[in-house]
């Protein structure tokens, strides 16, 4: 059963948006507080990555469902029931685990999981399905960053502040670039079913254009941190990404028709978040 589990989980979710805000939130909280209590710790992570269970089983049932994974495809593999039946099993035992943070940590945790469960459900799920109604990218951005990074530090201290806030503008950011890059290899079928994603919207080019700013805008964020004194010193690290980041943009300028080329943009957009997260994750924890 435990390798079904791990199998049917993309690691696209668990790794590259789960978990690492999550750590950032951690390390941020030690950062300032000094304390960090691991049994908490654990608790959460392991009732994060039921949430992310159930996220990958209602994104792949109402995706067959809405028919976005039937076209352009022959004789594609059926999606049955049991998808979302697992999705609602994840959830039951994420819940379990929320309500018992909720009793040893307090109420901000109920918040925390009330929200994501909303942005979980939400993402395809009816009635809500923001991706259909042009709000996916802002669900994305603001669950895996804001809320992942703040929810994490308030297991830890009780309490909100400003610099995880400050601090979870960056992986928002970026997985808002990686949403919509993501976007563009399905223009087609997508605005075939009817998603109202940015991409459908805006088109290719200018989501590429988009993107490109957005990448200028980590890096600003990152030196206006920097300076302000928020972030570490050691963040200064993540400008030797930049020739990764002026890379996949190029990629992505040259190859936004042709998904198979496109994807090597998508890859690099990947590995340049997984890079800078881990950079602020250590240079949170140690300088």
């Amino acid at each position: 059963m435990a390798k079904r589990i791990l199998n049917f989980v993309r690691y696209r979710f668990l790794l590259f948006a789960g978990l690492l805000p999550y750590f950032l939130g951690a390390a941020v909280s030690y950062y300032d507080t000094g304390n960090f209590d691991f049994g908490l710790f654990v608790i959460g992570l392991a009732g994060l990555f039921f949430v992310l269970v159930g996220v990958e089983a209602f994104n792949e049932y109402f995706d067959w469902i809405l028919g976005t994974d039937r076209v352009f495809q022959i004789n594609p593999g059926p999606i049955t029931k049991k998808k979302f039946y697992t999705g609602v099993a994840a959830f039951f035992v994420a819940l379990i685990f929320a309500v018992y943070l909720t009793t040893k940590v307090g109420t901000g945790i109920a918040i925390f999981a009330v929200i994501g469960f909303i942005a979980a459900a939400g993402y395809l799920g009816p009635p809500i399905r923001f991706t259909y109604r042009g709000l996916g990218e802002i669900v994305i951005a603001l669950s895996y960053g804001p809320f992942m990074v703040l929810g994490s530090y308030y297991l830890q201290t009780t309490e909100f502040s400003m610099t995880p806030l400050l601090v979870s503008i960056i992986p928002a950011i970026m997985l808002f670039e990686i949403a919509i890059m993501n976007e563009v290899p399905d223009f087609l079928q997508d605005g075939l079913v009817g998603k109202k994603n940015l991409c459908v919207r805006l088109g290719r080019e200018t989501i590429v254009k988009l993107y490109g700013l957005l990448m200028l805008l980590v890096f600003l964020a990152c030196a206006a941190g920097i300076i302000a004194g928020i972030f570490p010193k050691a963040v200064w690290l993540t400008m030797i990404l930049a020739p990764l980041a002026y890379r996949n943009y190029n990629t992505a300028r040259r190859s936004y028709e042709t998904p198979q080329l496109f994807l090597a943009a998508v890859r690099g957009t990947i590995i340049f978040y997984l890079a800078v997260t881990i950079i602020f994750i250590l240079a949170f924890l140690y300088i």
